[in-house]
């Protein structure tokens, strides 16, 4: 079995629980994080570039609006929360979570998904988090109209939704992504630097990203769309394999140092280094290669590696900390 299938078999059976009827907990404490959705309008078209265009006459597919999922505080106003970062202070995130393209929703609080913007509010390493609820794809139909650049294009408009209409400056935001969320950061980033239409985040957190398609063709399909296999090799698929676009933000890239995508991550840093980026790499060693992957989402990991898992966060936080000062 291909590695993307056996991840996301197992995040079928560990991360999806009951959706909750309510997205706010009525139990939480003032310390701990809630939620609110939020309807996202379509990008203008003005913000999509000639080539992004003739991709989506290609696809199929078309603009539309999207929700997003905002984590903050218990007590916390989240006006107040944003009116800081427009005064540049603390950070927004721009959250989107793994599941191959294919599982998992930011309403879903309860899932092991929901581990990452709640745990970047609770710890502070993030004022207040944006998790995009992404368009999923299906891989018996390679021609539902889901498939890419429909992903990039609505995070396309979460961004710029921070950028232009709450007037967030681009360098109080960070973007985030865990396993097929990180592959989905990373195509908007290089999205943004190749159209110039609008200004790069402060950086990147990029968690056991799945950075190489190339090595599971045969299950992307729902993702490629009318695009050959051949394709799966080009940079928005597989950006390990491609050096990335000038000028690109400092990034963390943490994964477990036994996933089986630890050799195309370290790919992916080798290329983003080469290039001149600030990168800061780390790797959990000790945690079992079946939790390696994506290891903040699942609780089993905290209680059995609750050192590993603090040290993540710790470093993350340090990270943060260091695009302060920057």
């Amino acid at each position: 079995m291909k590695p993307m299938l056996r991840l996301v078999d197992r995040l079928r059976r560990k991360t999806k629980e009951p959706s909750p009827s309510s997205l706010t907990s009525p139990n939480a404490t003032e310390s701990e994080a809630v939620t609110q959705v939020e309807n996202i309008p379509a990008v203008p078209v003005d913000f999509v570039s000639d080539e992004m265009r003739t991709w989506m006459r290609e696809a199929g597919v078309a603009l539309d609006s999207v929700d997003g999922v905002w984590w903050h505080l218990r007590g916390d106003d989240q006006g107040d929360e944003l009116a800081q970062a427009q005064c540049g202070e603390g950070y927004v995130g721009l959250q989107f979570h793994g599941g191959g393209y294919t599982l998992g929703s930011a309403k879903d609080v309860r899932s092991g998904f929901a581990r990452i913007p709640r745990g970047l509010v609770e710890r502070r390493i993030c004022s207040c988090v944006l998790s995009l609820e992404y368009t999923l794809v299906t891989n018996e139909n390679s021609d539902n109209n889901r498939s890419f650049p429909l992903q990039i294009l609505e995070a396309l408009s979460a961004y710029r939704h921070l950028v232009d209409i709450l007037k967030i400056p681009n360098h109080r935001i960070i973007i985030i992504g865990d396993s097929a969320g990180a592959h989905l950061a990373i195509a908007l980033q290089r999205y943004l630097l190749e159209s110039k239409r609008l200004p790069s985040p402060q950086g990147l957190l990029l968690l056991s990203p799945w950075c190489d398609l190339s090595a599971d063709a045969d299950r992307v399909r729902g993702l490629l769309g009318p695009k050959s296999a051949q394709d799966v090799t080009t940079p928005y698929f597989s950006p390990a394999l491609h050096s990335p676009p000038p000028q690109w933000p400092a990034t963390m890239v943490y994964s477990g140092a036994l996933e089986a995508f630890a050799p195309s991550i370290a790919a992916l840093v080798s290329k983003l280094r080469d290039a001149g980026t600030e990168v800061a790499f780390y790797e959990a060693p000790h945690i079992l290669p079946r939790y390696s992957h994506d290891f903040l989402i699942f609780a089993t990991v905290e209680g059995a590696w609750p050192d590993e898992v603090h040290e993540c966060w710790t470093r993350t936080k340090a990270w943060v900390d260091t695009l302060r000062s920057a």
